[in-house]
């Protein structure tokens, strides 16, 4: 294994309400990094974080598991957690162990009591907080109205990165409103196709960049000058902004993603590799 600069390595915990998805992210992501050739699931009880037989048996996370991820010259190490109630002294623990928390919430039924419970344990602990709008292909996935739940709850911290051209059976493809990019997927997932906004979403894309622009400035006072000045900041300054502000806690980005589908996933490793 390549030898790592403290810089290049980021610790993050996998969090969330029970059924949000952790697990099948986890499996998505070492996927991408080519730690295993072919992605597991729970149903099937093949996934490599839920190992036990007690949790293969209940059919969701019952003990935190522990992962490396390379990805994009970082090293990613993550805690998988466990999501019931029951267990979130495990989340608890790795909250402690970690810079970063990602918050999952499923997309079919918003912000839970569970999501609120983690989402307040990582407050106490001033830990960064991401979240990941996952299952944007399930049925009753809707993506604006958990938007709108989770400004209700958590605030105007709560920031889109991206947005699904539509949320549902059809998602496979969405807008980056930080890189100013559509990406698509094919059935399968993985590697995404890149390309131009279209005209059509140039006017929400542009909205929505603003908003973050506005929100990285936030937290330094030369970018704040100069969105001041243009309204404008490079790609290196918005990320060094997002930065403070994670750190902070003064902004909450949202991703999008189907861990199932492995769409989005890549991007938010590159996210978590080249920000958190």
């Amino acid at each position: 294994m390549k030898t790592y600069k403290t810089q290049e390595i980021k610790n993050i915990a996998l969090l969330g309400s029970k059924g949000s998805g952790k697990t099948t992210l986890a499996e998505a992501m070492l996927f991408e990094c080519g730690v295993i050739k072919r992605r597991g699931s729970v149903d099937t009880k093949s996934t490599v974080t839920d190992y036990f037989p007690v949790e293969k048996e209940y059919g969701y996370s019952v003990f935190s598991t522990v992962f490396y991820a390379e990805f994009l010259g970082k090293k990613l190490n993550v805690i998988d957690c466990p999501g019931a109630d029951d267990f979130v002294g495990s989340a608890i623990t790795a909250l402690n162990v970690t810079d970063t928390g990602v918050i999952l919430v499923n997309s079919q039924y918003g912000v839970e009591v569970g999501t609120q419970n983690i989402f307040r344990t990582a407050s106490s602990l001033r830990k960064p907080v991401i979240f990941a709008l996952n299952q944007l292909d399930g049925d009753k996935a809707d993506y604006e109205n958990v938007m709108e739940q989770m400004r209700e709850i958590f605030g105007p911290k709560v920031v889109a990165i991206q947005y699904p051209l539509q949320s549902g059976p059809g998602f496979n493809a969405m807008i980056d409103v930080l890189l100013m990019k559509k990406y698509s997927w094919g059935p399968d997932g993985g590697v995404p196709t890149i390309e131009d906004i279209p005209a059509d979403e140039l006017e929400r894309a542009n909205e929505l960049h603003k908003i973050l622009v506005e929100a990285a400035a936030e937290n330094d006072e030369t970018l704040m000058d100069k969105f001041f000045e243009s309204e404008h900041l490079t790609e290196d300054e918005l990320r060094l902004g997002i930065r403070k502000g994670l750190i902070d806690r003064s902004i909450y980005p949202v991703f999008c993603v189907s861990a199932e589908k492995d769409m989005g996933v890549r991007r938010m490793m590159e996210f978590l590799g080249n920000v958190v």
